[in-house]
């Protein structure tokens, strides 16, 4: 994820979202990865904290992340010696996927300056230039910026990025007024095939990307919050408080991920009959 220079925002979303088609698991999708947050510790067989140390405005910490004991996962953010700490996780190395749906329920219970995120990420991100297929999309799941100065109520914030971050980045993104993002737990998904890409909340569908780019490589799955100076009313004169008294933070209540199942032996052999080749990946 990087600041934005240019925001899209669809004026009349709340509108459109009246009659907007309902998104849920496709029929016959298998479930491939399920982290219901339950227990003390977090599953190291799936998620490792990344990337330790100074990023945008604070210091990411493995200390910020924590299971709270009734079945959430939990990124808090607070500030000690003028210093803002906060944290990440992701599956890179650990789970990756090509194509399916990806849901997560979050509560966002952030402040000005805070950015958090559900997101997916390739491993070649920035490879292979001009072929974003080949090389992967970053994929923004939902990311809660709090864009208070672009609309009137709180938005949900989509993207997608491609070509590195350097000169060649390319981007787009939808930001759509969505009452309520900022209270409670919601639902998250993103359905990615080799043709669509479709972002749901709470079940609603807020974004039909599927003009692309759309990736055909295997991405990993990050649950960020980062802090940045830059977006909207910034951060707080006197931070977050004390980790002790913090309130602040990313609660993810599940993560889950599913996929198409494999091709039958009944496909495949009318298939033959027919003299077809067909190619699966995931």
């Amino acid at each position: 994820m990087i600041p934005r220079l240019f925001l899209h925002l669809a004026g009349v979303a709340c509108l459109a979202l009246l009659s907007a088609p309902a998104g849920a698991v496709p029929a016959g999708y298998v479930l491939t990865l399920g982290d219901e947050f339950d227990g003390d510790m977090l599953d190291e067989t799936i998620w490792e904290n990344r990337l330790p140390g100074p990023r945008r405005h604070a210091v990411n910490t493995a200390e910020a992340v924590r299971l709270d004991g009734e079945g959430h996962l939990v990124i808090d953010t607070w500030t000690e010696g003028g210093v803002h700490y906060t944290g990440m996780v992701g599956t890179q190395g650990r789970f990756e996927q090509t194509y399916g749906w990806f849901e997560a329920r979050i509560d966002f219970h952030d402040a000005p300056g805070m950015w958090s995120a559900f997101w997916l990420q390739s491993p070649d991100m920035g490879s292979f230039l001009g072929d974003p297929g080949r090389a992967g999309v970053e994929m923004d799941i939902v990311e809660h910026d709090l864009f208070t100065s672009v609309a009137t109520l709180p938005i949900w914030h989509g993207a997608l990025h491609w070509d590195g971050y350097g000169p060649e980045h390319k981007f787009r993104n939808s930001l759509v007024p969505m009452p309520g993002i900022g209270d409670g737990f919601h639902t998250y998904a993103l359905e990615w095939t080799p043709t669509t890409l479709h972002f749901y909340y709470d079940g609603m569908l807020v974004w039909d990307a599927s003009v692309g780019p759309i990736s055909h490589r295997a991405e990993f799955l990050i649950l960020s919050s980062e802090v940045e100076n830059s977006l909207i009313n910034g951060i707080p004169a006197g931070g977050y408080g004390l980790r002790s008294e913090t309130t602040p933070r990313m609660t993810v209540d599940y993560v889950r991920v599913y996929a198409a199942p494999e091709p039958s032996v009944a496909l495949l052999a009318v298939a033959a009959g027919f003299g077809l080749v067909l190619r699966f990946r995931r």
